[in-house]
Formats: structure tokens, sequence, C-alpha cells
């Protein structure tokens, strides 16, 4: 049996395409929306860097999430997952967050990655941020996930 070029290449990318915690190489990062009811809500994962605010050198990454809502504040919870690996290729996680906050109508609230009692890395390397992200009240909505870019940290 002959395999050709671009089966090979159409196997590949369907390959990528299907890992659970593998970029692919457009990665961009970028917003992700979520909504309930009469509120909707933007979170962008900023890039893993060094705290600038902590002397040991950790890494970490934030999420901003602003929400606009028929009610005057709506509580948001975020799930974050900090992953060290390539680009393209395994990444494997070390450290995660699980927090939620209200968050008022109009206004930008900031979530971290890892929490400040969480399991704390300096390691250099490459890093991507995940989270997954929803509206748990007044009515609770549906479940989004995105990511940062991938990044190396020195």
């Amino acid at each position: 049996m002959r395999i050709t070029a671009a089966l090979l290449a159409a196997a590949a990318s369907a390959a990528v395409a299907a890992a659970p915690a593998a970029a692919r190489p457009d990665d961009t990062g970028g917003v992700v929306r979520f909504a309930a009811g009469g509120a909707s809500c933007t979170a962008t994962p900023n890039n893993p860097h060094r705290s600038s605010g902590r002397p040991d050198g950790r890494i970490l990454f934030k999420t901003r999430v602003t929400c606009t809502s028929t009610y005057p504040s709506v509580t948001v919870r975020i799930r974050g997952s900090l992953q060290r690996g390539p680009l393209v290729g395994p990444k494997v996680v070390v450290t995660t967050s699980d927090q939620t906050q209200i968050v008022k109508n109009g206004k930008t609230a900031t979530f971290y990655t890892p929490l400040e009692g969480g399991t704390q890395v300096r390691e250099a390397g490459m890093y991507t941020g995940f989270i997954k992200g929803q509206i748990t009240a007044p009515s609770p909505g549906n479940l989004d996930g995105g990511h940062s870019k991938t990044v190396k940290v020195a």
C-alpha cells in the first residue's frame, strides 16, 4: 500500500488538532467569550511571565475578565492551568487555579494562575496558560475555554 504525502500531511494535521493540550502552530491565544441570561463576559488570558511583584521569580499568568450585563454584577468562575511544553507537542500541567469572583457590570476583574497559596513554578521554559470560564450566578451559563500564546520564559 502506498501512502501519499497529502495523506500523511492530513493525518499529521488531524493528530495535532486532536491533541488535548497541544497548541497548534498558528497559536495566537486570544479572547474567550461566555454568556448566561442577560450577561456576557470576555476573558483574556495574558501570556505567562515572571511576577514583577514578587522577588522569588515565580511564573504566572493573569486572566482579565470583563462583563456586560442587565444585572448589576455577575459571578464568574475561572479555572486556570499553567502548562510547560513546546508550541506543538505534549505539555505538562505544572500548576492550576480555580477562582470565583464577582464582576460588576462594565468592570474588569483579574484572576491569577497560580494562586498565592498554590504550587509555584520558577523553572525557565516554554509555557502556555489555559483557562475555562463560566458565569455561575445569577444565572449559570456555558463553559468555554481558551489559551494564551505559548511563550519562552527565561
